[in-house]
């Protein structure tokens, strides 16, 4: 059963934190608001029902919520040429670094939002976090939008009804391809008062993270967002 749970966005409750990661741990999803658009977290070993409650290709990555720089090397990430100075500039705040990890190419992302922040650290290493939306269709920007956006429809309410009756007839379906009918989101965490907006006008007008690809040789840009490609270039300029 889905909840919406109010918590202060400058100096969030311990306890709802420490409820949040909990389910986390467990394997559950949970809404996370941030500086940008509204986020759908989970523990990177549970990617699939990530990908299931967006229904995103899973070709495509999901990037990682850290609490600091220090979180992002200690996994043995490659910051590459400018990556970090980058993050040492723009963490925290709305700017995605791809990198090279023991584990593959990996983006992360230190949010300028105290709730994040307060979860990354709780759990202790980076969560898996992507945008609340199905995939393809608007961003959400608030607990309420995501809910609605993943609320099951009518047809899924079908689906899943099919597919329940499909498994029961063959034992060995896989349950990674079962729809449920109920809303994904174990917990959605809920701003109650808005952030003053920053400077650069990040939360005024919320936008998505810039994305950047970060090797030895170069910094390449993916995607263009909350902060500008002529500031980025501005600024690898100056390093150079």
């Amino acid at each position: 059963m889905s909840e919406i749970v109010k918590i202060d966005s400058i100096n969030p409750a311990p306890k709802i934190i420490r409820r949040a990661c909990a389910l986390l741990e467990a394997g559950e999803l949970v809404g996370v608001p941030t500086e940008t658009v509204y986020g759908i977290a989970c523990d990177p070993a549970h990617l699939k029902k990530l990908y299931a409650a967006k229904e995103r290709d899973r070709g495509k990555p999901i990037a990682r919520l850290a609490a600091s720089l220090e979180q992002v090397e200690a996994l043995g990430a490659d910051f590459g040429r400018d990556g970090k100075a980058l993050a040492k500039k723009y963490w925290p705040g709305p700017l995605t670094l791809v990198l090279e990890t023991p584990e593959g190419i990996t983006g992360f992302r230190v949010p300028d939002h105290e709730v994040p922040l307060a979860l990354a650290r709780a759990f202790g290493r980076p969560i898996a976090l992507t945008s609340a939306n199905k995939s393809g269709d608007e961003d959400a920007i608030n607990a309420q939008e995501a809910f609605q956006a993943l609320e099951p429809t009518a047809s899924d309410f079908r689906a899943s009804a099919f597919a329940k009756a499909s498994a029961d007839r063959s034992p060995s379906s896989d349950e990674d391809n079962f729809q449920g009918s109920e809303n994904p989101v174990a917990l959605y965490l809920g701003c109650f008062q808005a952030l003053e907006p920053a400077s650069s006008d990040f939360r005024a007008s919320p936008r998505p993270s810039t994305v950047l690809m970060c090797t030895e040789t170069k910094t390449k840009v993916l995607r263009e967002g909350a902060i500008s490609i002529a500031d980025i270039t501005s600024f690898i300029t100056a390093l150079l």
